[in-house]
């Protein structure tokens, strides 16, 4: 009988929801800043689909970085081998490529139905995304194995994810947004960098991310500048008036930034480097959600 490896924890563990924030504040916002050009209709379907189709694109490339680590020889602890067929511990092994394309085809079938009810562009756009999203982790050289994780992540949770929302709901482009998504591309750098930060000892056997490259203390000096910039350029914005200054809620969300680079103290723990990459999406799930809070309330109220 062929061994059939178990993975220990559930399918909601493997779509890491803590992660997830990378592609529904940026949608959140692009959303709003297209109600708040009063030219065009919020269509709440459209939304709906959007956040759907990039949620389901984030969790395939979520198992697919699961699946493709384990088959290179990373996380063996996260496995086990089934005993018996009546062993259901976890999601098998074997199922993880057929589910994360199975993501992958809702997501393609509701892009179709976002271009034809918007632009093309979206279907062209659309369809980059799901192959990035693929070769983040897969392909013979995947981008997260040679010092590209943190830029892919830019690119398509900061950059794509949310020109694109906007372009869905108003079929046009628009210079100010691709200044505002500059904002999620440095947010989700942050989280994607502090898991190489923390993960730097076992990744070196296997692949070359950012931080192994730069070395762990050159790698946590980029983060606390993502992090600065981050801030940075959110004030730039407001302070040019493509941001109103309501925006400035987002300073709330400074304590968990602090708790996040806390987490790399050079007189540490390693529990606390082992939780940083919670500390980083929670970081960047307070500061989307304010975000999106300080356009949506006065749209609203």
């Amino acid at each position: 009988m062929q061994t059939q490896y178990v993975y220990r924890g559930s399918w909601v563990t493997l779509f890491r929801p803590l992660t997830l924030s990378g592609t529904i504040s940026p949608i959140l916002v692009a959303t709003a800043l297209s109600a708040m050009t009063g030219e065009h209709e919020l269509h709440l379907g459209l939304f709906i689909g959007m956040l759907v189709a990039a949620i389901c694109v984030q969790i395939a490339t979520n198992i697919f970085n699961d699946y493709f680590d384990f088959a290179n020889g990373q996380d063996q602890d996260k496995w086990t081998i089934q005993k018996s067929t009546e062993d259901k511990h976890g999601p098998l092994f074997k199922q993880l490529p057929f589910v994360a394309y199975g993501f992958l085809i809702i997501a393609a079938l509701i892009g179709i139905w976002l271009a034809i009810e918007s632009s093309f562009l979206v279907l062209i756009l659309g369809a980059v995304s799901i192959i990035f999203g693929y070769l983040y982790s897969g392909g013979p050289k995947p981008l997260n194995s040679i010092g590209f994780g943190e830029v892919v992540a830019a690119v398509f949770l900061g950059l794509m994810v949310t020109h694109l929302t906007f372009v869905v709901q108003t079929n046009t482009l628009n210079g100010s947004v691709i200044l505002i998504s500059i904002i999620f591309a440095l947010l989700i750098s942050t989280m994607i960098l502090t898991n190489n930060i923390r993960d730097i000892q076992k990744d070196r056997a296997f692949r070359a991310t950012l931080a192994t490259i730069l070395g762990k203390q050159r790698a946590i000096h980029v983060l606390i500048l993502l992090l600065v910039a981050t801030y940075g350029w959110t004030f730039g914005l407001m302070i040019v008036g493509i941001l109103p200054w309501r925006t400035s809620i987002v300073l709330l969300a400074l304590p968990f930034a602090w708790q996040l680079i806390h987490s790399f103290r050079k007189q540490g723990i390693r529990e606390d480097e082992i939780r940083s990459m919670k500390r980083a999406a929670l970081h960047h799930w307070t500061f989307g959600l304010l975000f999106a809070c300080s356009l949506w309330i006065p749209l609203l109220f």
